[in-house]
């Protein structure tokens, strides 16, 4: 299976960019009120998505390609006017140099039928280091402005401040998501179900997959089961990542197209010549653990420690750096992981930066973050190792046994610009918003020789916690 991706043809997009407050002086998270906005941030500092000026689906193992096709003549317009000018990274005006710009999820499997999808939001909001931004972005064939385009009309700060206006009295007034509090009583209504893999099922899973590797088929092996919540009430999207944001600053919390989480792990960023990532593998549930500095120990003892989380650890680290080092002049991985410290676990990890091959400019010569996805996904830490015998073993163990399709799990989440810039984090610790009243969640474990099937089915429970207790289903 393999669509080129969509009919319809290319927008040809144009943007305008410029410094101006949150509306109302608001956070970003007080910008998310219907549930359907895009979401990236971390720390409190990030973008978030209004409103729709195109939106691209694909499916197959071509997806990536399709994308990137779709992105180059979307985005042509605004290269060709931009064409010989100078334009850094970060302007004379301190503002991020990231326009046009849409966010993105892929699917995990080349033979998923989910779709693959790109927006482009008509307005991005964005906060950094103290100061914000705006950017308005228009599809100048859309039958909105075609005709103010065809006498030479751009988008203008102007017409930018009068639209939002518009967009924001549709969406409702900001603010009224609020995170929920650790503590409270489980959210009435709520419903949790063992979702198309069962508990039972993914035992029985775990132990085909360490005879498999006993055998020496494999090294390394990534299975995921799901969980399905189902609510009286329509679920509160905006306050699920409102409490996201508030109790894991440290990871990515994304929203794309009903696919909703915070993510620990970044597949690549490239910003101009850099491209960093972070890799997580090696975990250790905190619930029931020592607390405080005693805790921190505890973990550094358990993880660090722990062949078996050493090993798995290693494995991540090696299938990325092995595949990124042919686009890089320079590339520094630490022989050591250190430990990441998160509200619901610990995990071992590993930031790796390396310098880009021809990467001069704003519109680059080199790879962008787009390309490098493609080669970097799927990470040994969602798939396994050697790659295509683990995808093989997954495809069986989950889909063909199962019925379970991980669907955008496990696949790479994130946002793009026209300058080849880009964050692709990996799609975990979320779920998918299948309809207003149903959630199913998703979480995986890394098996290997030394696995144990029900410590690995406590360790999904431990993924999963921080969307349970998002929506309100655990203290």
């Amino acid at each position: 299976m393999n669509n080129p991706g969509s009919s319809a043809p290319a927008p040809r997009l144009a943007s305008c960019t410029y410094a101006a407050p949150l509306p109302g002086g608001a956070g970003l998270t007080e910008l998310l009120t219907t549930g359907s906005e895009c979401t990236w941030i971390r720390g409190g500092e990030g973008m978030v998505g209004l409103g729709t000026a195109a939106r691209f689906t694909t499916t197959g193992s071509g997806r990536f390609e399709a994308a990137r096709r779709w992105w180059m003549a979307a985005t042509a317009a605004e290269a060709a006017e931009s064409e010989g000018a100078h334009r850094s990274t970060v302007p004379d005006d301190g503002l991020p140099r990231r326009s046009p710009l849409a966010f993105a999820a892929f699917a995990f499997a080349d033979d998923s039928p989910v779709d693959s999808v790109l927006v482009v939001p008509e307005f991005v909001l964005g906060s950094a280091h103290g100061r914000s931004w705006l950017t308005w972005q228009v599809d100048l064939d859309s039958p909105r402005y075609s005709e103010r385009a065809a006498t030479g009309w751009r988008p203008s700060r102007q017409d930018a401040e009068r639209r939002l206006a518009e967009l924001l009295a549709e969406a409702g007034p900001a603010g009224s998501a609020e995170p929920a509090v650790p503590g409270e009583p489980a959210g009435e209504g709520l419903e949790l179900s063992d979702g198309v893999l069962s508990q039972e099922g993914y035992r029985a899973a775990v132990v085909r997959g360490v005879r498999q590797i006993e055998a020496g088929n494999l090294t390394k092996l990534v299975l995921a089961r799901d969980a399905v919540v189902r609510s009286e009430d329509p679920v509160d999207v905006p306050r699920v990542l409102h409490t996201l944001t508030e109790r894991y600053r440290d990871c990515w919390t994304y929203a794309v197209d009903g696919l909703i989480g915070s993510t620990p792990e970044m597949l690549v960023k490239v910003d101009g010549d850099t491209a960093r990532a972070r890799v997580l593998a090696g975990t250790l549930d905190r619930d029931g653990a020592p607390l405080g500095t005693a805790g921190a120990g505890y973990a550094r003892q358990l993880l660090s420690e722990d062949p078996k989380q050493r090993h798995e650890h290693r494995l991540a680290v090696d299938s990325l750096t092995e595949r990124l080092e042919p686009f890089t002049t320079s590339l520094q991985a630490p022989d050591a992981p250190f430990v990441l410290e998160l509200p619901n676990v610990w995990h071992l990890a590993t930031d790796v930066t390396a310098r880009l091959v021809g990467a001069e400019g704003v519109r680059r010569t080199g790879p962008g973050a787009l390309a490098l996805t493609e080669v970097l996904h799927p990470t040994a830490a969602v798939c396994g190792t050697p790659r295509e015998a683990a995808a093989a073993l997954i495809a069986e163990l989950e889909r063909a046994e199962h019925g379970l399709d991980r669907g955008l799990f496990a696949g790479p989440v994130g946002w793009l610009d026209g300058n080849g810039n880009g964050e692709f984090g990996i799609a975990l610790r979320g779920a998918v918003v299948e309809d207003p009243h149903t959630v199913r969640l998703y979480a995986g474990c890394g098996i290997v020789a030394a696995s144990d099937p029900e410590a690995e089915l406590a360790e999904t429970h431990a993924k999963m916690r921080p969307m349970l207790q998002a929506l309100g289903l655990q203290a």
